[in-house]
């Protein structure tokens, strides 16, 4: 039994005019829509949206030209066509939207009031133990004194044994020094600690240079302290020390007296008291009336009235030996001024650890 098929053209053909009918009408739907859009477009970024949206890759006018292959080769011509003359349509509306869009942006002059205050910017301000350490340090550069810098993390020799501390001294003790744990290295316990005052630069300085010489050493200093009002973990501190011949007790007495009424004024009230330190022979410490209380007692002077700003002393002949400095030939005098104390005082501050706070605010005031 043979199958026969009958094929009716005129069926087929009214097929393929119903694709290509339909075809052009939605090639023509999607460029007047386009337009239309296109027209209405307020800035640059809306103009790209609709480029993406039509002449994309995944855009309206691609999902038709996918389409071609689909249709028969003599039929694809005539949609190419069609598809190309709208794309073509729809750049060039693009095109003069986005110059009709820069040209009205260069006209348009909108209205602005002169007499408007304007706002002021934030401006940031120097903290204020940068603004002290400032003036200490223009203080002793008027005086003579050269400026030097030292490492944070110091050895044991520079810290302790180059400054007379015997192996027994309390300091040395772990309730005053922090120390790193070297437990999983070859680095012996105790080799390097966080210095504990930038009097640690003594040695430093002295092994190099040679006398006579002035310096003062600003930087930061770690004990294992315990925190207060007047006491802090970490803490700034100016180191200062000067060698040369017939240097005498009261060449100390009038630095310390010249340094701290320059800090707080003419009037400043100044005592001192005998005290011990290894790295000088004889020491003393340096109290100002308390700015906090004027005197009265409050808890950062600790009821006394009294606050020690500047211990001090005559350089031992142990630590100028050390450093290869003949006692017989040269004497001097050391001192250290503990910088975030003297903020406090200066600024009438009761308690230091505000000049730690991450809070702009409090510290504007300064």
């Amino acid at each position: 039994m043979t199958l026969r098929v009958r094929f009716y053209p005129d069926v087929h053909r009214g097929i393929r005019e119903y694709l290509n009918k339909f075809m052009h009408g939605e090639i023509l739907n999607i460029k007047n829509e386009a337009l239309a859009q296109i027209m209405d477009a307020k800035d640059a970024s809306e103009l790209e949206n609709l480029r993406v949206l039509y002449l994309g890759r995944q855009g309206k006018l691609n999902s038709l030209i996918k389409e071609l292959k689909k249709l028969k080769t003599e039929d694809r011509k005539q949609i190419g066509t069609a598809l190309n003359d709208a794309k073509n349509a729809i750049q060039d509306a693009l095109t003069a939207q986005k110059q009709n869009i820069a040209a009205e942006y260069a006209n348009k002059k909108e209205w602005f009031d002169l007499t408007i205050p304007g706002k002021s910017p934030v401006i940031g301000n120097l903290h204020a133990q940068t603004k002290v350490l400032s003036e200490i340090l223009n203080i002793f550069t008027y005086l003579g004194y050269q400026v030097a810098d030292g490492p944070d993390i110091e050895t044991d020799y520079y810290n302790f044994e180059a400054l007379n501390f015997p192996k027994d001294h309390p300091a040395r003790d772990a309730q005053q020094t922090m120390f790193f744990d070297t437990s999983e290295t070859n680095t012996k316990l105790g080799t390097y600690v966080p210095r504990t005052h930038t009097s640690a630069m003594q040695g430093r300085v002295m092994e190099k240079a040679k006398p006579p010489f002035r310096v003062v050493v600003p930087g930061r200093c770690f004990r294992y302290e315990q925190v207060d009002s007047a006491h802090g973990v970490e803490f700034w501190q100016v180191e200062g020390f000067m060698v040369d011949k017939n240097i005498r007790f009261t060449d100390l007495l009038g630095t310390i007296d010249y340094v701290l009424k320059s800090l707080f004024g003419q009037n400043t009230k100044i005592r001192f008291a005998c005290t011990y330190f290894p790295f000088v022979e004889p020491g003393l410490d340096a109290y100002i009336e308390c700015t906090v209380c004027k005197g009265k007692g409050c808890s950062f002077c600790k009821k006394t009235g009294w606050s020690e700003i500047m211990p001090a002393g005559m350089i031992h002949p142990n630590v100028l030996k050390k450093s290869g400095i003949n006692p017989d030939e040269w004497n001097g005098f050391a001192f250290a001024i503990g910088l975030s104390r003297v903020v406090t005082l200066k600024y009438k501050i009761d308690d230091l650890r505000i000049l730690h706070t991450p809070v702009a605010r409090m510290l504007r005031q300064f």
